[in-house]
């Protein structure tokens, strides 16, 4: 199940629950890119119609796949700032979020899966290249898997896991990371600092105005996606751009059981992980990844000092370093580029 936390006292727990509910954005971000085109709705075969977003007139195609099942996309235009010169970027917000309507008995892993294939088509491209983030990881590594031969380029943000912990060592790194997050979670003084340089009292939380409480949740939303929680301002969020319905009926059609590392290993071209060090909201340093994925060539890791879940506010300089150097890894990939990896 995924909700969202209605007060600093009560957060969620679990991989699942965390991932689709700390990626809620706020379009405050919206404007940000040059070179906006209008944006325009693509509708489905079962009535539902996705909103997409496009900026940017380079000659390579970025489809972004936003996280959380049940968020949408503008919290992520902030990562992208300034690739709208040499790219052409296309965000949509998944079906049953804020901007695409969809009732939940037509929500699925499955149905994101169709809709990617859908847009895909719409946009007139042969093979795509994927950035995505958070759970949007999950969804581009299972579209690569149903049709690799449209994926070119893939860049996972923050990533899920690319198979089910399955060693010994993988459920202790597993267990280490949700450890991690209950520690992050359970010291407060960092958000107490934060309240305190607003000129705000935890003591004094029953006669804080709407302001001040909408305030304090956005300190403890942005505590479990960052690593320096002085930027909280940065991190876009809002109780209204989320989607419980969405959220949890496509985490119901997820499966209990899963291995993206066949599909990854049998790439052309390579594959870029971009986590941070700190990133307990799913896999902190990447290892979890690491531990599935290191027989596999073609599987690049980055990893961002100082950095949590939405790296590019923690780590802003070496977070586009590593994005612009995985996109012209995967974008000018070669038909013979997995004999060169």
């Amino acid at each position: 199940m995924t909700v969202q936390p209605t007060s600093r006292k009560t957060l969620p727990r679990g991989i699942l629950f965390i991932v689709a509910l700390f990626v809620t954005p706020c379009l405050s971000a919206l404007g940000q890119l040059a070179h906006a085109e209008p944006e325009w709705y693509l509708p489905t075969a079962d009535g539902c119609r996705l909103f997409v977003q496009e900026f940017g007139q380079g000659p390579e195609t970025l489809v972004v796949l936003h996280g959380g099942w049940g968020a949408e996309h503008s919290y992520l235009l902030d990562a992208f700032k300034g690739l709208d010169d040499n790219y052409h970027l296309v965000f949509y917000d998944q079906r049953g979020s804020l901007l695409s309507p969809c009732p939940p008995d037509k929500i699925s892993v499955q149905k994101h899966v169709e809709d990617l294939e859908l847009l895909r088509r719409a946009l007139g491209l042969e093979h795509m290249n994927l950035v995505a983030h958070s759970m949007g990881t999950f969804l581009a590594m299972t579209y690569e898997q149903q049709h690799p031969d449209h994926v070119k380029g893939l860049v996972l943000i923050g990533s899920f896991l690319a198979r089910t912990p399955r060693t010994d060592l993988e459920g202790q790194l597993l267990h280490d990371q949700q450890n991690g997050m209950q520690k992050m979670l359970a010291d407060n003084s960092a958000t107490q600092l934060e309240l305190h340089q607003l000129g705000m009292d935890s003591k004094d939380e029953k006669n804080w105005t709407p302001k001040q409480q909408s305030l304090a949740w956005h300190i403890e939303f942005a505590r479990a996606n960052i690593y320096h929680l002085d930027r909280w301002r940065q991190v876009r969020g809002g109780k209204a751009f989320y989607s419980t319905e969405a959220a949890q009926a496509t985490a119901r059609t997820m499966p209990g059981k899963w291995d993206f590392t066949p599909s990854l290993s049998a790439r052309t071209c390579p594959t870029w992980v971009i986590d941070g060090d700190h990133d307990y909201v799913i896999d902190p340093a990447g290892k979890l990844f690491h531990t599935a994925t290191s027989v596999i060539p073609g599987v690049r890791i980055a990893i961002l000092k100082d950095a949590g879940h939405n790296s590019w506010i923690d780590a802003p300089e070496d977070f586009h370093t590593a994005l612009q150097t995985a996109l012209q890894s995967t974008v000018s990939c070669t038909a013979n580029a997995k004999e060169e990896r």
